[in-house]
């Protein structure tokens, strides 16, 4: 059987409150991905946002197979000049484990931490698992990461799949 590659869909959405020496952020922040401290894509600077950043930019990622951790980094500043304000180590297990299909869309939240282990904000992220046959990977570029912007679907109300937890209670219908 051909191994499986996937490929990560990440949409950095948005920050709340970021503080930089305890001040909020008042304008050009960013955020950085980076898989085993190598930085694989960014996104674009938000200058009118302020310690409420709204960036919605979407990247895909290939992943390996032996990565358990994805980093997401905030920073303050240009791309040349900048200072990190807040830092999270997300675990790939919250999108590659449990009930659901890998091509599931999470929306997920993680609190960020500055470089003293303080509470500095929060990140908002969604992040899809595409799963392509080995043949049609093998036929891309064999290079670690691809920063590609992937453009935006539309919807399909009514198209998709539901998937039910059964929940049980002590009560009878």
């Amino acid at each position: 059987m051909a191994p499986i590659s996937r490929t990560l869909e990440i949409t950095v959405i948005s920050a709340e409150d970021l503080h930089r020496h305890r001040k909020p952020i008042t304008k050009n922040s960013f955020a950085s991905v980076k898989i085993d401290s190598q930085n694989l894509g960014s996104t674009h600077i938000d200058d009118k946002g302020g310690s409420y950043p709204l960036w919605n930019d979407r990247l895909a990622l290939k992943l390996p197979s032996t990565v358990s951790f994805m980093t997401i980094d905030v920073h303050s500043g240009n791309f040349s000049r900048h200072k990190i304000v807040g830092t999270v180590n997300i675990p790939v297990s919250d999108f590659l484990s449990g009930f659901l299909p890998e091509s599931y869309l999470h929306f997920l939240s993680y609190r960020l931490r500055d470089g003293k282990g303080e509470r500095n904000g929060i990140v908002n992220i969604s992040v899809r698992v595409l799963v392509h046959d080995h043949n049609v990977a093998a036929s891309t570029s064999s290079s670690q990461s691809q920063n590609v912007k992937i453009p935006e679907e539309k919807s399909n109300i009514g198209g998709g799949v539901a998937i039910g937890i059964p929940i049980w209670s002590g009560h009878r219908i």
